[in-house]
């Protein structure tokens, strides 16, 4: 297809409105394609801050209102027709999906679209990390999960993976051929307003701390939060003043709340609750993502921006951002003692800190611009 031609219509689909990684990319492509090319709309779930954030920006936005996550039949049937009306209403040239289950049934839906409308339709799909690959999953779960990517893949024209290790178990798992797969790291604007220092910390924990480790994340079982809440009781025998601070929203939050109470640490770990958190950031001394999975995550390039030392997993397309000892520190994933090691060898080290954090500062601009994301997805439509 000519992306060149006046107005190419995109269409994105997103399962959840609710904020993501997956939501930031689809915000970020929506609101950044040169509008002399392409006319867009987001088709999601929900009235999440995706949705709201879309239509502050006049970005067209059609809500499926069955939507979600979950596998329901009757619901997922309504979805297709759902989404059938809006490919007939927008009519797009490329429908870009973002989620197994979107690219399932937005995929299958533009076959029938194609069909009765007698016109021809680009399907993409960006992959944000396989859900095969989710260690807490059952074998079973997996290979179900496995075999749907390979049915859904055959109706892709192309798939973009975010990380190398995603594009590696493509061909692991033989999911879909080479030719369609296309490696297109996430990207991120310079132009973030990071709040200071002593007005963020005083924002989010109310007031100042000698030394604040934090984290934003969904609190999900993939994220591994559970082991960060405690790798804090071994801090806290060696720096009695460190606090942990955990942004983000999600079901694991009781989950939280009773590892806190159980530990004793209600006076030193918090949990935060706040829409639009990346501005925060320079509240936290030390940023850590304890993830059991990923994609490429926003949240430690958002970090390196805000020139923050990041300890984090390595795990997912982590150490295609982080060079351990150069630009972060990286630890195993599920191992608190880990955790607790690198965050007591930064909380001594303020020199340390801010070499790490100038490094990756440094590596975030030059490899991780979304002009350079933007450049690579229009290649590719």
């Amino acid at each position: 297809m000519n992306v060149h031609t006046k107005h190419t219509k995109i269409l994105y689909v997103i399962t959840k409105s609710v904020w993501g990684g997956a939501q930031q990319y689809v915000f970020d492509l929506a609101t950044n394609l040169p509008p002399e090319q392409f006319e867009v709309a987001v088709a999601l779930g929900g009235t999440g801050h995706l949705a709201e954030r879309l239509q502050e920006k006049n970005i067209a936005v059609f809500n499926i209102r069955n939507f979600q996550k979950s596998i329901n039949p009757l619901k997922d049937i309504v979805v297709f027709f759902e989404l059938l009306s809006v490919y007939r209403r927008f009519k797009p040239n490329i429908i870009h999906t973002n989620s197994s289950k979107a690219g399932g049934i937005a995929s299958a839906a533009a076959l029938v679209h194609q069909a009765l409308s007698r016109t021809s339709v680009r399907c993409v799909f960006t992959a944000h990390g396989w859900a095969f690959l989710e260690p807490w999953r059952p074998r079973w779960q997996k290979f179900l999960m496995r075999f749907f990517s390979k049915i859904t893949a055959y109706f892709h024209h192309a798939i973009i993976v975010i990380s190398k290790f995603d594009r590696a178990a493509v061909s692991t798992y033989n999911i879909a051929a080479k030719k369609k797969v296309t490696l297109i790291h996430n990207g991120i604007s310079n132009d973030i307003n990071f709040l200071p220092h002593a007005e963020a910390q005083q924002s989010l924990l109310g007031n100042k701390h000698e030394l604040v480790v934090g984290t934003i994340a969904e609190w999900t079982q993939n994220k591994g939060l559970g082991y960060l809440v405690s790798a804090m009781s071994v801090v806290l025998a060696s720096c009695p003043r460190t606090k942990l601070c955990l942004v983000g929203w999600g079901e694991e939050r009781m989950k939280l709340e009773t590892c806190i109470l159980k530990l004793k640490l209600e006076k030193s770990v918090f949990l935060v609750s706040k829409s639009s958190a990346t501005p925060y950031l320079k509240a936290f001394d030390i940023f850590v993502l304890p993830s059991l999975k990923e994609g490429l995550p926003y949240t430690i390039l958002e970090a390196g921006l805000a020139e923050l030392p990041v300890i984090a997993t390595c795990v997912g397309g982590i150490p295609e951002i982080i060079e351990n000892g150069t630009d972060g520190l990286l630890v195993d994933p599920a191992s608190p003692n880990q955790l607790a090691d690198a965050i007591i060898k930064l909380a001594r080290d303020i020199n340390l800190r801010e070499q790490l954090g100038k490094a990756l500062h440094q590596r975030v601009k030059e490899k991780f611009s979304i002009e350079l994301m933007l450049q690579q997805t229009i290649h590719m439509y």
